[in-house]
């Protein structure tokens, strides 16, 4: 199992893409790299912090109808 953070300072904040998954040993090559067609099982999460990462947030009316307990 292989996990790999990587974070960028861009414009107004920071952001991140964190990649994990399965590799075999012999996909391995000399450099200690490989392909990323050899992860199995990937998954791939991108976020951040600060103005960008608000602005994509749901506001507090959007949250508001799509609470559980709205009853329409």
């Amino acid at each position: 199992v292989v996990r790999g953070e990587k974070w960028m300072k861009l414009n107004q904040g920071d952001e991140y893409i964190r990649i994990s998954g399965i590799v075999r040993g012999v996909d391995i090559d000399a450099t200690n790299g490989i392909d990323s067609n050899k992860l199995a099982n990937a998954r791939i999460t991108y976020g951040g912090k600060g103005a960008g990462a608000n602005a994509n947030e749901a506001g507090w009316l959007a949250r508001f109808f799509i609470n559980p307990f709205f009853p329409y």
